[in-house]
């Protein structure tokens, strides 16, 4: 009963943290600039690897996590994430469809003592996107197509279809440096993944 009244209090003071960070704008917008991220083809990579320092935690609903998350995630909740074990050393990656949720998860792990937390940005949608469907316009530089390369080799490992030749309308704004803008991010989760399963990938 102790661990969940400590819990509950750490949740509480996430949130009222939240609230100041946000400084009274809605759920969905972008989280504080301290906040430290890890693009999707790089945590892929450690996945890839089998890098026993990753733990990724993914603080969706059980429905979305039955219908897709990225490998080696664990489905979480914020009241078991105050007391799940972490050891020295660990890179703590959390996710979830909505910028609040994912910082209340990583304010929550960091005040445990953890330094190495990290949001993955734009969670599932980015994995989709950067990882299982990786695009290059027809029109692409050459900085583009080595990334595309990087990409298409990850995006097979984990079963997912690189898309060459794109139209450049395909290809989102910031897609290559993961500094692209989504609005209503848990929307474009959902049909991201929809399409993804329609594929069969």
């Amino acid at each position: 009963m102790r661990g969940l009244h400590s819990a509950l209090a750490v949740v509480a003071g996430l949130l009222s943290v939240a609230a100041a960070a946000w400084d009274g704008r809605a759920p969905g917008v972008a989280v504080p600039a301290s906040v430290d991220y890890i693009a999707a083809p790089d945590l892929a990579e450690r996945i890839l690897r089998g890098d026993p320092a990753v733990r990724v935690w993914d603080v969706r609903s059980s429905e979305e996590f039955e219908q897709m998350h990225v490998p080696t995630a664990r489905l979480m909740t914020l009241a078991a994430l105050a007391d799940e074990p972490l050891p020295a050393g660990v890179t703590a990656v959390v996710y979830a469809n909505d910028d609040r949720r994912a910082f209340e998860a990583w304010a929550l792990v960091r005040r445990r003592g953890h330094r190495d937390v990290r949001l993955l940005r734009q969670g599932l949608y980015e994995w989709i996107g950067r990882v299982l469907e990786p695009r290059l316009a027809a029109d692409a530089t050459p900085a583009e197509r080595t990334e595309f390369e990087r990409a298409a080799s990850l995006s097979r490992f984990f079963g997912g279809v690189p898309r060459a030749n794109v139209e450049r309308r395909e290809v989102p704004v910031g897609y290559w440096n993961g500094e692209g803008a989504q609005a209503g991010l848990a929307e474009a989760t959902r049909n991201a993944v929809a399409g993804v399963r329609r594929r069969g990938c």
